[in-house]
């Protein structure tokens, strides 16, 4: 606790790059938000995903995406606006192929994608919320969805400052990482709301100094064991996966910060000062 302000200049500074990224450049948004159209292609001879990811990037496609069906076909993703022309001829050098579909994602379709997306998740932080102010108390509600906001906010700040590409696959990996993030800080509380009980003449801040310590260890193990598997999966799982392990990544190294440093000091920093016996030494 004795730290908890290095750690909010920390979070603030990490914060307001975040939005200044996303007010000034914005995000990469994906063919699932932007539209664009969509091939499918079935080659004579066995091409890689990893060959035709080439060959549009030498025909100058800088936003696609190349992915294998069950059915044996590649189906390639392009922006729109971007020619399809072009990338069919290019694909007849690596083989040649049958054209199955060739498609177009409208600006309908997107644009219901895109408040499906932001209803995912208003819909997920507000169930989080009100189960948190039901099992703990409302003032804990509100320092566990502050952490998280500053959790999903600094991962999607990451996305924007290193332009890459937003879809739904990464919109579902923002949720994952915001229920990680939320775990970690319940187990914190849980162990503190126990604390309460247990050491009724304890100081609120020595208190939650003890039960972060007491959750310390199992905290760092989760982190580490999880951040090895993503950062495994990030460096070696080809560029659909490694985007998506991207959030995965940022979000495990803010979501500890958040549930060791902040979340729980808040809860403090508020509450002493709704209850000024409860400051103590601060």
């Amino acid at each position: 606790m004795s730290l908890r302000y290095y750690a909010y200049v920390i979070s603030i500074i990490l914060l307001l790059l975040s939005l200044f990224s996303l007010f000034y450049r914005g995000l990469n948004l994906g063919l699932d938000f932007t539209g664009g159209s969509l091939l499918e292609v079935k080659f004579e001879k066995k091409v890689s995903i990893a060959e035709v990811r080439k060959k549009l990037e030498s025909l100058g496609y800088s936003h696609f995406q190349v992915q294998d069906t069950a059915q044996g076909t590649t189906l390639i993703k392009l922006r729109l606006g971007e020619p399809t022309e072009k990338a069919l001829e290019g694909l007849k050098e690596l083989s040649p192929y049958q054209l199955i579909r060739s498609e177009s994602i409208g600006g309908i379709i997107t644009s219901e994608l895109r408040q499906k997306a932001i209803w995912s998740i208003l819909v997920a932080i507000g169930g989080i919320l009100l189960y948190l102010g039901y099992r703990f108390e409302p003032l804990w509600a509100f320092g566990a969805i502050l952490a998280l906001v500053h959790d999903v906010l600094i991962v999607v700040g990451a996305y924007s400052l290193t332009y890459r590409e937003v879809n739904l696959d990464v919109v579902a990996s923002l949720l994952i990482v915001a229920g990680y993030s939320v775990s970690d800080t319940v187990v914190v509380f849980d162990r503190i709301r126990e604390n309460l009980r247990l050491r009724k003449g304890t100081p609120f801040k020595d208190l939650i100094d003890l039960s972060i310590n007491q959750t310390l260890a199992r905290t760092l193990m989760t982190s580490l064991t999880t951040l090895v598997v993503s950062l495994a999966l990030f460096l070696f799982g080809g560029p659909a996966l490694s985007n998506i392990m991207f959030a995965f990544v940022v979000g495990i190294f803010v979501g500890t910060l958040s549930s060791i440093f902040v979340a729980s000091a808040i809860v403090f920093d508020v509450k002493s000062r709704l209850r000024p016996e409860l400051r103590g030494s601060v």
